[in-house]
């Protein structure tokens, strides 16, 4: 019968569970508990992570691609304006329809008039090397030439005859306001190309006549060395290039000599020799967005450059070549902190299990030994449990029955009858603590499997940031639900927010001293928070003082100092103000070794400022007047400056906004002719 109800191998195994002692019946399954969902959860929370940080590298650096070209195409933006206002200048209209009359007394005063204005509009314009105006057979009527920053008027006998270049005869064609933008060439001029050879760019519209008719153009030539300034420089082992609309090179950015040889414009190489068709295609077949393609070793990023205001203006692109050992050294850190603490964890939740199963399987042991000596006859042997709990409740009961039946063996040589009731009372009384026993035992595991549950209950929060970007990037969400994902996402960043800034304020990384312009990464913060403050509705200004000497210091924590301080101004001044950012030698700290050539940073707002009770508790971690925020920021920004052996102070008045000096060890400056001109 019984072989009917369990087959012979569950009763094998039935058996061999049996055999098993109490203590691994209670290990085993506790430490399942605890390790089994930390590793799963930890293992996807890590690989989930490295994806996130990877992209948003990856949009980084995509962002710092876009900012370069954007700053080139706002350039030649300026240059188009530029020309069109020469072109509707008075003097230039005037000396088109002096032209056309023939007048030569007059041509000669409005040529003096022009050559002056030129003179005029030339000042602060280095990139410019020539500014000319042609009459309407193509032949030069004013020029001037700007050399070494020094403009020059060519004299009349110098001008020459332009009617035979590519340039003035596009220029003649056009209608009057339409611009005409040259490519890129090695700028032939006086019959010869000039060596070294130097690219340039010319821009070219036509003058309509002051009232009386005439015609003519003007010539604006841009050297193309200021536009690569514009675009360099780049992180070690990073390349760029510059290329046409036509797909061909125009210029390398890089430190190898050879590339620089191979791409540049005279060697005529085009992107078809290093990229397939489908990818050359990609790059130029839409010119108004990002393209981003991945090699073997690098991370090619592109990003277009448009002239003028046409949709089928002339383009360049801008391709920048990250190293992909660059990019995994940004993404590797935090899966290797995720992976310690993952293990950190796991050993914690087994340790844990280990512990808690030695707490309930030790006093059974010790209750199982006392009534083993007690059933051998052992009357006087007690169960010493403290537990404080059922456990030692029912050891004290087998303590009290083994009491009462040594009493009971003492009486019984004369209370035969006596002691035989006596022991079936015991025997009753000792199977119901036994079910007590077993009820108890069982109710405590079942509480321990709840707890346990209801601890990982929490841990997939970790990807619910992920999930939440893909239904936001699906693009069929409603607006509503698009709505709700939004302020879902807050919350989550603002959890995730506080949780980095309290681990960053515990463990914040011993600084990597370098040298330090403050110069330039007040210039990079400000670009970079740019679109932010705007957002906010606040503009910054800049004063950075000429003598500001280079620091010793972090550059990651000296910008993560600024953007805190950039931040709380803007939380604290009102729509349409101003904060200020400024920079200077020399600081009024006794902490620094010398003072006279440190290096102060201030950033002044003109919002609500700080109540005189508060000004004492803002550097205390958690405290924090804004509704959302964590209190984290400034102390960590005077974490960071302490670790630099500087010193910062605040000066606030209600009403009168906030001034933060910071102060920090001052370097010499570098001589102002090994810096890269902008």
């Amino acid at each position: 019968m019984m072989d009917e109800v369990f087959p012979r191998t569950e009763r094998s195994w039935r058996k061999r569970l049996q055999r098993v002692s109490m203590r691994t019946k209670i290990v085993v399954p506790m430490a399942a508990l605890a390790i089994i969902p930390a590793m799963v959860v930890g293992v996807f929370s890590i690989s989930r992570t490295r994806g996130s940080l990877k992209e948003s590298t990856v949009q980084l650096i995509g962002f710092d691609t876009v900012s370069r070209a954007q700053e080139v195409q706002e350039f030649l933006q300026a240059v188009f304006k530029d020309l069109r206002f020469l072109a509707q200048s008075r003097v230039i209209r005037g000396l088109a329809a002096a032209e056309a009359s023939g007048t030569t007394g007059r041509i000669a005063a409005l040529r003096k008039e022009a050559e002056r204005e030129f003179l005029l509009f030339s000042q602060g314009r280095r990139a410019y090397y020539q500014l000319r105006y042609l009459d309407s057979t193509g032949r030069e009527v004013v020029r001037l030439n700007v050399e070494n920053g020094q403009p020059s008027v060519v004299p009349p006998e110098e001008l020459q005859d332009k009617s035979t270049r590519y340039y003035v005869k596009a220029g003649m064609a056009l209608e009057p306001g339409e611009v005409y933008i040259s490519p890129m060439d090695l700028n032939i001029e006086r019959g010869k190309v000039e060596v070294p050879h130097r690219e340039v760019v010319r821009y070219v519209t036509p003058v309509e006549g002051d009232g009386e008719g005439g015609g003519g153009l003007v010539v604006i030539n841009v050297y193309a060395d200021y536009l690569f300034s514009l675009i360099s420089p780049f992180p070690p082992n990073t390349e760029a290039w510059l290329v046409g609309d036509d797909g061909a090179y125009l210029s390398y950015f890089g430190d190898s000599e050879e590339k620089r040889h191979l791409y540049r414009l005279e060697a005529q190489r085009r992107l078809s020799a290093d990229y397939s068709p489908a990818e050359v295609s990609a790059i130029l077949q839409d010119g108004s967005r990002q393209r981003a393609l991945e090699t073997a070793s690098h991370l090619v990023l592109s990003a277009p450059i448009a002239f003028g205001e046409k949709a089928s203006a002339r383009r360049w692109w801008l391709l920048i070549a990250y190293p992909e050992a660059a990019i995994s050294s940004r993404v590797r850190p935090l899966p290797v902190f995720l992976s310690v603490v993952l293990v950190l964890v796991v050993t914690a939740a087994a340790v844990t299990g280990v512990l808690v199963s030695h707490y309930l399987s030790r006093p059974m042991s010790l209750l199982r030994q006392a009534t083993r000596e007690v059933v051998a006859g052992n009357l006087w042997k007690q169960a010493e449990v403290a537990t404080g709990g059922t456990i030692e409740g029912l050891a004290s009961d087998i303590n009290v029955m083994t009491q009462r039946l040594r009493e009971a063996q003492e009486r019984l040589g004369t209370w035969d009858e006596e002691l035989a009731a006596e022991v079936a009372r015991q025997t009753e009384r000792l199977s119901k603590l036994q079910t007590g026993l077993a009820r108890a035992d069982k109710l405590s595991s079942i509480g321990q499997m709840t707890a346990g549950v209801m601890h990982e209950i929490g841990n997939p929060l970790a990807a619910l940031k992920t999930k939440i970007q893909v239904a936001q990037e699906d693009g069929k969400n409603c607006p509503d639900c698009q709505a709700l994902l939004e302020e879902t996402m807050k919350e989550v960043d603002r959890l995730s927010m506080f949780l980095r800034s309290f681990s960053r304020l515990a463990r914040l990384s011993h600084p990597n001293f370098q040298d330090v312009s403050l110069v330039d990464l007040v210039k990079e913060v400000a670009l970079l928070v740019d679109s932010e403050l705007q957002r906010r509705k606040v503009t910054p200004r800049l004063e950075l003082a000429g003598d500001t000497p280079h620091v010793r210091g972090d550059g990651n924590q000296l910008r993560q100092l600024l953007i805190n301080l950039l931040f709380n101004a803007a939380d604290a001044s009102s729509p349409g103000a101003e904060i200020l950012v400024r920079t200077g030698l020399g600081c009024e700290s006794a902490n620094i070794q010398d003072p006279s050539a440190g290096a102060f940073l201030e950033v002044v707002d003109r919002g609500k400022g700080i109540a005189p009770e508060r000004l004492g508790k803002i550097w205390d971690p958690f405290f924090t007047t804004k509704p959302e925020g964590t209190g984290l920021g400034l102390a960590i920004c005077r974490q960071i400056i302490e670790e630099h052996g500087g010193a910062i102070r605040v000066k606030s008045a209600p009403g009168a906004g906030t001034t933060i000096t910071v102060e920090l060890p001052g370097r010499p400056p570098a001589r102002t002719e090994d810096r890269p001109r902008v």
